[in-house]
């Protein structure tokens, strides 16, 4: 129902900001580089945009930009650099000599979002190119809007602002519709809005979210569509929410992997991270931990107390009760 044509398709630029410090995580490692079941954050991002079947995509760097950059070798990205931490606004206006010629919509979004579903932007995107809107943005309906910008509404329900929940009064506090950080523009509007943004904020920088009150002002086609699915947004700022998200990321992996006919005797205490294939009838027991890269055979008995190393390969009917065993081999043994 969402898909867009090939040609279309080939219009349209993702931005991903990577650029900040992420001050709150209280770690040397950038945030967008925490993993969750393995995987960094901004790599669940990319994946998620190119699974949206948008192959062009900008990644926007700042702090600790060579680790950021080099975690990035192998994937068909562009690398923006944001030279000064100016906010948001000023870090999509440093990828604007990246976006190819033929782009007419950009998407851009946080790289700190690992949940996000493929079919949400595919969605997103779809109903900002049929409604030929200048900005179509993601938005949530939270009982716990805490930390996000809060969505503010004209008399007519349409949107007239997003309000940084640092700059809101009282009763904007208690709005409960929240800015998901994820946005598909019209190129030519965004390029032309963010030149009317002042950093009119206890910050002082330019932040992306003030575009939306310069678009109302001028008249401009606003449109929000709201998830339905609170988690799918979720953005990483401590190191509770890392916690978080990979308590969510590892029960989906768990779900599907049981889905496909493995068992897993005790779910609480098996931790098993992203990429991995399990044969069916294979069976695992408790406090084992299998990284990413793994492929086990069918019929196989994991643990219990056992740990699979990445890239282990094993074939069917195998028993591995702890990380001593030898009853498995790692890809380019024996053939």
């Amino acid at each position: 129902m969402y898909s867009l044509s090939e040609s279309k398709m080939e219009k349209i630029t993702a931005i991903i900001l990577a650029a900040g410090k992420g001050t709150r995580m209280r770690s040397p490692k950038p945030k967008v580089l925490h993993e969750v079941c393995g995987t960094t954050l901004l790599e669940y991002v990319v994946e998620a945009v190119q699974n949206a079947e948008i192959s062009e995509i900008i990644i926007v760097v700042g702090d600790k930009k060579e680790a950021v950059r080099n975690s990035l070798k192998g994937i068909p990205v562009k690398i923006a650099e944001q030279l000064e931490q100016l906010g948001t606004a000023h870090a999509v206006l440093s990828a604007k000599h990246h976006l190819p010629d033929l782009t007419d919509t950009v998407l851009v979004l946080n790289g700190d979002v690992p949940l996000i579903k493929p079919h949400t932007l595919k969605k997103l995107v779809s109903l900002h190119t049929e409604g030929g809107n200048d900005v179509t943005l993601l938005t949530v309906s939270s009982e716990n809007p805490r930390g996000y910008g809060r969505i503010s509404r004209d008399s007519r329900g349409c949107i007239k602002g997003i309000i940084e929940e640092n700059e809101a009064t009282e009763e904007e506090v208690r709005i409960k519709e929240i800015n998901a950080g994820v946005y598909v523009f019209k190129k030519k509007s965004l390029w032309e809005g963010l030149e009317n943004i002042v950093p009119d904020n206890k910050k002082g920088e330019f932040y992306l979210t003030d575009i939306l009150s310069v678009f109302y002002r001028e008249g401009k086609r606003i449109h929000g569509l709201v998830s339905n699915t609170a988690s799918e947004v979720l953005g990483i700022n401590t190191q509770l929410d890392l916690t978080v998200i990979n308590q969510i990321k590892r029960d989906e992996i768990l779900r599907s992997l049981m889905d496909g006919g493995v068992t897993i005797v005790d779910p609480a205490s098996t931790f098993i991270e992203k990429f991995v294939e399990i044969g069916e009838g294979t069976r695992i027991y408790p406090f084992t931990y299998i990284c990413k890269n793994t492929r086990i055979g069918r019929c196989c008995c994991i643990g219990p107390f056992a740990y699979i190393e990445s890239g282990t390969i094993t074939e069917d009917n195998v028993q591995i009760r702890n990380r001593t065993d030898c009853a498995f081999f790692t890809e380019g043994e024996n053939g």
